[in-house]
Parts: structure tokens; C-alpha cells; sequence
């Protein structure tokens, strides 16, 4: 009984040893989600400071609407669309008058319908 008892004690004292040597798997597999998840965070900031550039290049191509576009769009016709735009981004009724070769009063008539 007692060779059965210190078998079993020097057993478990050399699988216990063996425990401090043996690769832990779950450390790699933590160690790759990190590795992803800090590849996953560059590539969304990435896109994010590209998608910043792009709206503002975007921004900036819609406002500079050229007054030989706005002249352009008046000859065709004139539309309230048209002049409602342009006011909102800040041309006042005499230069959207200016532009499109219209009378003010024109303009602040499509602007009131």
C-alpha cells in the first residue's frame, strides 16, 4: 500500500513539473486574437482617414461650383431648385441675379413660390 501511495506522489510530482514545460495554447491563440485585433484597429483608422480626405474632397468639388456652371444651368432653365441652392450656400439674391443673367425680382419671386 505504501509503494502504491509514494508511486502515486512521485507521479503527480512529475506531471506537475511537466505542467511548468508544456506549451500553453491558449496563450498563442490569445496572443494571434491580439495581433488581429490590433491589425483589424490600424486598418479601420486607416479607412477612417481616408474616408475623411474623401468627404472633404467631396465637399470642397461641390462648392466650387463655377459661375460658369451656374450660367450654364440658367440658360437651360432656371429652376426654384436652382436658386434655392444656390442661396443656401451663400450667394445673395443679387449675385444669384448676376449669375443668371435673371432680374432680382425674378428671383425673389421663385424664391417666395
Amino acid at each position: 500500500m505504501q509503494w502504491i501511495i509514494i508511486g502515486l506522489f512521485s507521479l503527480s510530482a512529475i506531471l506537475f513539473l511537466l505542467s511548468f514545460f508544456q506549451k500553453d495554447s491558449n496563450k498563442e491563440i490569445e496572443s494571434q486574437v491580439e495581433n488581429m485585433s490590433i491589425q483589424m484597429m490600424q486598418e479601420i483608422y486607416y479607412l477612417k482617414k481616408k474616408i475623411k480626405v474623401l468627404e472633404e474632397e467631396f465637399l470642397m468639388d461641390s462648392h466650387k461650383l463655377s459661375e460658369q456652371e451656374i450660367a450654364a444651368t440658367a440658360s437651360k432653365a432656371l429652376t426654384r431648385d436652382d436658386v434655392l441652392s444656390l442661396y443656401e450656400e451663400g450667394y445673395t439674391i443679387a449675385h444669384i441675379a448676376d449669375m443668371t443673367n435673371s432680374h432680382i425680382d425674378d428671383i425673389e419671386e421663385m424664391m417666395a413660390n
